[in-house]
């Protein structure tokens, strides 16, 4: 098998989340009406999204590098996060159809503009600190994979921290 030949997607960790994260982010900006409530979660769903994705990305000397990894995300509790970011994007999805209901397309009724920008604004801010804590742990895992990875490549031999 070549170097570097074994992505983490194999890892299937990103996959859950990264597709709630495409769901809630079509979900806002189907909401045009609500763009200052929505703009920050945007951009949250954003920030998390890259990191994600480069751990997706990231590639593996091999499959004993990739397995080991592996272990070392779930003992972290990285992949844990990590499903618990893409459980939070999927709910908080389900809160905001259910909290636009009413409305017509990107066209808000007045009770649902109530509800996403007054009614619910804590519940809007509890969800965009849980992604940007999910983001802080990705990004975290994301170097440390990279280091742990380097660090087997380097040594010429592959061993579990």
């Amino acid at each position: 098998m070549d170097p570097f030949s074994i992505t983490a997607g194999a890892l299937g960790i990103t996959n859950f989340a990264l597709s709630s994260i495409d769901r809630l982010r079509k979900t806002t900006s189907g909401l045009t009406e609500a763009q200052d409530v929505v703009q920050d979660i945007t951009s949250n769903l954003e920030a998390i999204q890259r990191p994600l994705t480069a751990l997706e990305e990231f590639k593996f000397p091999d499959g004993a590098s990739c397995t080991a990894a592996k272990e070392e995300l779930k003992k972290t509790g990285v992949a844990e996060a990590v499903n618990k970011c893409g459980q939070a994007c999927a709910d908080f999805n389900d809160k905001l159809n259910k909290w636009t209901k009413h409305s017509i397309n990107t066209k808000l009724s007045l009770r649902d503009r109530l509800s996403v920008g007054m009614w619910n604004k804590e519940k809007i801010c509890t969800f965009r600190t849980r992604v940007q804590t999910c983001q802080s742990i990705v990004q975290f895992s994301v170097e440390s994979t990279q280091l742990y990875v380097q660090a087997l490549y380097h040594s010429g031999h592959y061993m579990l921290i």
